[in-house]
């Protein structure tokens, strides 16, 4: 491959705990890798170069801000357009241009003190640059030769949408949400890396059977549908329900890991299919349950998820549980699905892969290919 490949990813903070994973696999190849972050995530994941920029999306005085310019029926409006653009209402932009100016001396140094334009490959994750309304600096890093990837993660395109003056200046995206294949004409799917070999799958069941939903926003999951139905269970079976709202990651993962089965989502509000949460249920052995549409579940091909439905939840579930047998080969084929599909090498096979179609390497790595 030549000299390493000097690597970074840029998100607005670690939300979903895989940008160490792509950046020590990338460290694993023989290449430098960092991923930067603007403010510390709540999760508790782990960091590495974090700004920490004032004005942060959730601080006291930020929320007090956005509350005055933008209408909380506006945060679940699907942006417009093909793909679709950020247009905010004009108090909302002005809001972010004034913090753009205040962050501006922040990066500069931030830039200068760890070499953060010194690198060959940029992944803006969420289609995000150092700046709200501006590409800065990244016109300036295309002109000396630098390449960009932007990686959307569902809402960020949903209901946001992407950035004109970053989009332009792009190479390749790609996301982990098949919905969104649809809203860009250049997108690229790729599957979310996962250490799955660090969970050690438990496919025994439980006495009662114990079932589980996790979220940080019930209205993308549909998660009002899966209580209700999951309360009704309770009554009629006699399973034990763990709700997990908002907690810590490290407490949400082993709450999940005493359970036999795992409802992801009921509606497609927060995207076709399944994410992080549905991929750590599988490495540890659950059955997983999450709605389905047709297009996810032909690309997917033969996959071990149970296709659940908001109209027909409690049956569906009842289905599920009455076939203890069915049940435990659901748990097994998850886990051995799991580890072929989204294993650290299998997806970083997809990102040098992608790094070789767009000719910034000349051939894979060993280890990958």
């Amino acid at each position: 491959m030549g000299r390493p490949l000097k690597i970074l990813y840029l998100r607005t903070e670690n939300t979903a705990g895989t940008l160490q994973l792509f950046v020590e696999a990338h460290r694993k190849l023989g290449n430098v890798a960092n991923f930067v972050t603007l403010f510390p995530t709540a999760e508790g994941f782990p960091e590495d170069i974090c700004l920490d920029l004032p004005l942060l999306p959730k601080s006291k005085a930020f929320k007090r801000t956005k509350s005055l310019v933008l209408d909380q029926d506006q945060v679940y409006e699907e942006a417009r357009g093909y793909p679709p653009q950020w247009n905010p209402p004009l108090g909302r932009k002005t809001f972010f241009q004034l913090r753009d100016l205040l962050w501006k001396p922040f990066l500069k140094a931030a830039f200068k003190k760890h070499n953060l334009l010194d690198y060959d490959i940029y992944h803006l994750e969420g289609g995000h640059g150092f700046l709200r309304t501006s590409a800065w600096p990244f016109k300036e890093l295309k002109a000396q030769g630098k390449h960009l990837v932007a990686n959307y993660h569902g809402v960020d395109m949903r209901t946001r949408g992407i950035f004109p003056w970053i989009d332009a200046l792009v190479d390749i995206n790609t996301s982990s949400e098949l919905d969104l294949l649809e809203k860009h004409p250049k997108m690229k799917y790729v599957f979310l890396p996962f250490e799955v070999e660090k969970h050690e799958a438990r496919f025994q069941l439980n006495t009662p059977l114990k079932i589980c939903h996790a979220t940080r926003d019930r209205y993308w999951k549909g998660s009002d549908i899966i209580i209700e139905a999951c309360q009704r269970l309770e009554k009629t079976h006699g399973v034990e329900f763990v709700f997990i709202e908002n907690q810590p990651h490290d407490i949400t993962l082993k709450r999940k890991a005493a359970c036999d089965i795992y409802i992801d989502q009921v509606s497609n509000l927060g995207g076709w299919g399944y994410g992080m949460n549905s991929v750590e249920a599988l490495s540890m052995g659950l059955a997983c349950c999450t709605n389905l549409i047709p297009q996810y579940d032909n690309f997917l091909g033969e996959h071990p998820f149970v296709n659940v439905h908001k109209e027909t939840l409690y049956e569906e579930l009842v289905a599920l549980i009455d076939d203890k047998e069915q049940l435990l080969k659901r748990k097994v084929a998850g886990r051995t699905w799991v580890e072929k599909t989204h294993s650290v090498s299998a997806v970083m096979r997809s990102i040098y892969g992608i790094y070789q179609n767009q000719g910034w390497i000349k051939e894979l790595p060993d280890e990958v290919a």
